[in-house]
């Protein structure tokens, strides 16, 4: 690959004062499918297909720590700005990047050169943590967060050599050794409560982290074939507690182990982990972008772009590229779904829904707002399923579509008309929360009670650093409620099945 490419597309960026220069004489915007990622960029043509070649590196260097034979299906998508600024119009802080959910998956956005993965100045920890939280939703089926954000901190210093067609793993994660160096560390019992202490301070978050990752590095430098073991175990869904101590059975004094591991001079003595990179040439379908498309997801960055501003501050920018998209291409799918999403009066919100069906009946996003829409007035009718399965037909491949459905039939006491989605949402996302939550919700509306309380943990197994409150807050009253009705102790099942709180959407 031509790396000095990349440096040049930094150079010679658009000068526009609107950082994404969508039009206004700065390069245009392509989009670039590979086979796990569809990358939206205004970098050159050449430039995008480079990042979209690397970042199928990243993820199969990435895989690597699973072994050669693990490669989940999915995509994910990322945006990528020209440079290190660029976010700075969207948000208050300076970041180089950051990662969200959207409906269907996680999203990348990537700034600067960020994405250049072979440049040694490279800073690749973003996606990096962000894609192996999502490999490893697909790759555990069950994952305490300490695991979850200890493998992700793990494999952010991730080195890829394709030059040499190898990966190092493993190398020290410098700020947060210098953390436990200075500050000490969490035990593991502390780590195992990790998730039900809520919302931490910045200071005991950051040590919760750095914790995990020093356990993680400990356990695979120290004790690999026993955390590979562990790891078995949560693939076949044994509770995490349970295949841990089936794991490390007969081991003493973990915690005095770590403790020399830490003091010793010269980085723990630590060891770092090579494996074979496998070249990657993947095919690709690159195609220009709309100047609608680019404003739609100008719009979309002033909504979800971390930072301190209220969204009163926002949804002027966001009204003005909306309008934009609107005049280049009247009733624009992706600036009418926003639009949708950012309306908090249900019944307008509901209005604007229809009037996107009509114009694009074809659209199963369209279909999905629809139904959505329906769902916050408070519409359960027969009009709400309709338009659900519309949108299952039109986006079969679709985990918002699916557990929408799924969610239809658990919110109407359908259980039975919703397993068959449910199911399919959960080939799509083993790992996310809510799929498992709706799942759940149908298993114990039917009264398979043991199974539903199984389904509602593995959801608060999956909880990691990107889950909304809100859902995080759900997944947990839910399972309480399970626990307290499913449980060892709980009174003798009821005649008829019990009913549950409504599934959430897929966030």
């Amino acid at each position: 690959m031509a790396f000095l490419g990349w440096l040049l597309a930094l150079l010679s960026g658009c000068t526009s004062m609107r950082a994404l220069c969508p039009l206004e004489g700065g390069r245009p915007w392509v989009e670039v499918r590979s086979p796990h990622f569809t990358v939206r960029t205004n970098l050159d043509t050449e430039t995008a297909e480079e990042a979209a070649q690397e970042l199928e590196l990243l993820r199969e260097g990435l895989l690597q720590a699973w072994g050669g034979s693990f490669d989940p299906p999915g995509t994910v998508d990322i945006i990528v700005l020209h440079n290190r600024s660029a976010l700075e119009e969207f948000t208050n802080i300076r970041i180089e990047g950051f990662s969200t959910h959207t409906e269907d998956g996680p999203l990348l956005v990537l700034a600067g050169h960020a994405y250049a993965l072979s440049e040694a100045t490279a800073d690749i920890t973003t996606q990096a943590h962000e894609l192996t939280h999502y490999l490893s939703e697909l790759a555990l089926v069950r994952q305490p967060r300490w695991l979850s954000e200890g493998l992700a901190s793990y494999l952010e210093t991730i080195a890829l050599r394709p030059e040499r067609r190898e990966v190092i793993l493993g190398h020290i994660h410098g700020a947060f050794y210098n953390q436990v160096q200075r500050h000490g560390w969490r035990t593991l019992d502390e780590l195992w409560e990790w998730d039900s202490k809520g919302l931490l301070g910045t200071a005991e978050s950051r040590q919760y982290y750095a914790s995990s990752w020093l356990w993680v590095h400990f356990f695979i430098s120290r004790h690999g074939a026993r955390f590979e073991d562990f790891q078995k175990r949560l693939m076949q869904g044994e509770d995490p507690r349970q295949a841990f101590e089936a794991a490390f059975r007969g081991e003493e004094d973990l915690a005095g182990e770590l403790n020399g591991y830490v003091r010793r001079p010269g980085h723990m003595n630590y060891r770092t982990i090579t494996a074979p990179l496998a070249p990657v040439t993947s095919p690709l379908q690159t195609r220009p972008m709309r100047a609608a498309e680019v404003h739609a997801i100008r719009a979309q960055l002033f909504l979800m772009t971390p930072g301190a501003s209220p969204m009163e501050e926002r949804l002027p920018h966001i009204e003005r590229e909306m309008a934009e998209a609107t005049r280049e291409e009247p009733g624009n799918v992706d600036a009418m779904l926003l639009r949708i999403r950012s309306t908090e009066d249900p019944f307008r919100r509901l209005a604007l829904a229809r009037e996107l069906v009509e114009h694009h009946p074809d659209s199963g996003h369209a279909w999905n707002a629809m139904a959505q829409a329906l769902d916050a007035a408070g519409n359960t009718s027969e009009e709400q399923e309709a338009a659900r399965l519309r949108a299952v037909e039109l986006l079969p491949g679709s985990v918002s579509a699916q557990n929408g459905l799924a969610g239809y039939y658990a919110r109407t006491a359908q259980p039975e008309k919703g397993l068959t989605a449910a199911q399919r949402a959960l080939s799509l996302a083993p790992g996310n929360a809510s799929v498992l939550d709706t799942w759940s919700t149908l298993l114990f509306q039917l009264g398979r009670c043991p199974e539903a309380l199984d389904a509602q943990q593995l959801a608060v197994d999956m909880l990691h650093e990107g889950t909304p409150q809100r859902l995080r807050r759900t997944v947990h009253d839910t399972l309480a409620r399970y626990q307290a009705v499913c449980g060892p102790d709980a009174p003798p099942a009821a005649a008829t099945p019990p009913t549950a709180a409504p599934a959430m959407e897929t966030p």
